[in-house]
């Protein structure tokens, strides 16, 4: 089965596909990435991607090569040839080749690849019946851009699965930040509420504010305390690959009856309502 992806300019075969060792993403791990979904084989929310990657490369002084319709041509191509039905997108840049290793140079590294998403997203059972996460202590640095530094949450992978969860969340200075690659919402006394500041602003999470907001739930963003994230009624998770998951269980703790809550299935609902028919 052949895979292709896009690289600096051309659609090549997976296998084909090289960087340089010189490269300061692979030297440096100096890069940016995006992620997402699609529906109906459509890539889901493109120009939100889109304005993310840039602004993420901005942030590192890095500039994508090509223009907005340059890229939606090569990630149409790339659902064509590839064999995957409604796959997932990743577009990476790095800031390529450095004659020192350490010097910006003029030509960044950039590629797109296209995955299977059944592989990566989380079991069914999970959205019927809710998930398990672990907290840790942590923030990211630029956490505004999604840069492809992902040690923290690389390094606790063993961790994460040896005590049963599907992700880790990070706490610093008792404030509710994100998970490793998704954002958190709380339910309290029918309000929905979601951290403001010191994550990544997801594009998911985005949709779920806006959806809230067009069907009358009281939705806010604030800082949120480990304690407020445990005594909450309903706990969920947002992401390109998770889409909406319900959280029933804490480190050891239960969230509100120990069972997937009412406003989470209703947002739920209005989410792959517009999914589905996007």
């Amino acid at each position: 089965m052949k895979k292709y992806c896009y690289i600096d300019g051309k659609i090549v075969e997976e296998k084909d596909a090289c960087i340089s060792p010189y490269d300061l993403g692979i030297l440096r791990g100096y890069g940016v990435f995006d992620f997402m979904c699609t529906t109906q084989n459509k890539p889901f929310l493109i120009y939100d991607h889109w304005l993310r990657l840039n602004k993420s490369a901005r942030a590192l002084g890095l500039k994508v090569p090509i223009t907005q319709q340059k890229y939606k041509q090569i990630i149409k191509k790339l659902i064509t040839k590839n064999p995957y039905k409604n796959p997932a997108i990743r577009s990476v840049l790095t800031a390529g080749i450095s004659k020192n290793g350490i010097t910006l140079p003029p030509k960044p590294t950039f590629y797109i690849l296209i995955h299977d998403i059944t592989k990566l997203l989380p079991p069914k059972n999970l959205y019927m019946n809710g998930a398990k996460i672990i907290t840790h202590n942590f923030a990211r640095d630029n956490h505004v851009s999604k840069t492809t530094n992902y040690i923290e949450a690389i390094k606790n992978q063993k961790e994460k699965n040896r005590r049963g969860a599907i992700e880790i969340l990070y706490i610093n200075k008792n404030n509710v930040l994100e998970c490793t690659t998704s954002n958190i919402f709380i339910v309290k006394n029918k309000k929905l509420f979601t951290p403001a500041e010191g994550m990544l602003p997801g594009i998911t999470r985005k949709l779920v504010l806006k959806l809230a907001q067009k069907n009358n739930i009281i939705a806010q963003t604030k800082n949120i305390t480990k304690k407020q994230l445990l005594s909450a009624d309903e706990v969920f998770l947002t992401g390109s690959a998770k889409h909406i998951l319900p959280i029933t269980k804490i480190d050891s703790q239960k969230i509100g009856n120990g069972k997937v809550g009412k406003l989470t299935k209703k947002l739920t609902n209005l989410y792959f309502d517009y999914f589905n028919n996007y």
